[in-house]
């Protein structure tokens, strides 16, 4: 019996083992920076906004106010604004000194109120006190006014004595004007007065002397 022999058959191939491919982790510095850069940004943003947010209540003037005003809530309105590092320069809501704060300067419409434009009116010495006039206001006469105070006493027979000085340099404060009155409008005064001659404006004002207000000179 012949052999043969013929081509060897190839051996079988094994699969190789699949392996699991692991990806590594790409790290880059410049990328974490950015992120952190963003964050920073953004809180940045955030705060700056939030603080110059930041708002409080003052007074500020409803009207002009002169000089010798005592002041009152119907003086001033509160108006919030941002004041940041001079918040303390103003007076705050609620903060009004007690009565007979003094306005010690002009302080126009709108204006904030700065503490140092107010005093204490016990501590200049004056005290308002309202007067009704006889005659007609000089047109010069005005919230802020400087003026001597002028009486008459009421003599037998009717009609009034020789005028006096009766308050030298009085401030007026306020002035009032009644149209009800019956015979036409009748004119008040509030005037602070210095507390020395209060006792002699009010004892005028109790025994029915005419009262008249004279400008002050300005040199």
């Amino acid at each position: 019996m012949s052999q043969q022999f013929g081509t060897p058959s190839a051996a079988p191939t094994r699969a190789a083992p699949t392996r699991a491919v692991r990806r590594r982790f790409w790290f880059d510095p410049r990328f974490v920076i950015g992120i952190v850069l963003v964050v920073v940004s953004v809180f940045g943003v955030w705060f700056v906004v939030s603080t110059n947010d930041k708002t409080i209540a003052v007074y500020s003037a409803a009207s002009t106010l002169t000089p010798g005003t005592v002041l009152s809530d119907d003086d001033l309105v509160v108006t919030h604004v941002r004041l940041g590092a001079v918040e303390g320069n103003y007076v705050l809501s609620g903060a009004l000194p007690g009565a007979g704060a003094l306005l010690t300067r002009t302080i126009p419409k709108g204006e904030l109120l700065p503490r140092s434009a107010i005093t204490d009116a016990s501590s200049v010495g004056v005290s308002p006190v309202v007067v009704h006039l006889a005659g007609v206001l000089p047109a010069s006469v005005d919230t802020g006014s400087v003026v001597d105070t002028w009486a008459a006493e009421p003599v037998e027979g009717g009609g009034f004595g020789q005028p006096v000085v009766i308050v030298d340099g009085a401030t007026v404060n306020r002035v009032i004007e009644d149209d009800a009155m019956v015979g036409g409008a009748q004119v008040s005064v509030e005037l602070l007065v210095p507390k020395g001659d209060v006792a002699t404006v009010l004892a005028a004002v109790a025994n029915g002397h005419a009262l008249s207000l004279v400008p002050r000179a300005v040199s």
